[in-house]
């Protein structure tokens, strides 16, 4: 019985020792690792009930508690090493019934984008964000906004620079996002 119990802690040690010896440490940059975990990350479904619409989101993002959001807003956000992505869906009303057109020149203007496309019922903006100064942070934006008779359904992915790579999917996702 000692000789088993001796040779049971052993090879438990010797075990150990080589798992901690063979341990693969991932030290890859923040950036790095965020790309992998979004590309290989189950996207969850939000559906608003106020305006029935649907947005995805990577399951380790975290929801804000729809108590503290206006009515068709939701938030979804990662924050980690003082690296923060927000996700954010909000629907507001288009009181001065602007055109598409005018709408995205419009909000280009006032968000300072760089990259501009329009779609039939769609415009897409992204640019980086300026500080309240006009200095341009190393933070990016990339937003779509959706025209529905006198709603603007608009979607916002707000990341930093070094983490553009890694945006790629959920960029796509608002890309691609229609509201029904």
């Amino acid at each position: 019985m000692k000789r088993f119990l001796f040779l049971s802690i052993l090879v438990f040690l010797v075990f150990m020792i080589w798992m901690s010896v063979h341990e693969k440490e991932d030290n890859s940059p923040l950036p790095k690792k965020l790309e992998k975990a979004i590309r290989l990350t189950r996207m969850k479904e939000y559906h608003d009930d106020d305006y029935d619409y649907t947005v995805r989101y990577p399951s380790f993002f975290e929801q804000a508690a729809d108590s503290l959001l206006d009515k068709g807003c939701s938030r979804f956000s990662f924050w980690q090493d003082s690296t923060e992505i927000v996700q954010t869906t909000f629907v507001e009303q288009n009181a001065d019934c602007l055109t598409l057109e005018q709408a995205m020149a419009k909000y280009a203007s006032a968000l300072h984008a760089t990259e501009q496309q329009k779609g039939e019922n769609f415009f897409i903006l992204s640019g980086h964000i300026h500080a309240d100064n006009g200095a341009i942070t190393n933070r990016r934006f990339h937003a779509k906004f959706v025209r529905h008779r006198k709603l603007w359904f608009v979607q916002t992915l707000v990341y930093p620079e070094d983490c553009e790579l890694a945006m790629r999917r959920l960029i796509q996702e608002i890309d691609n996002w229609e509201i029904w």
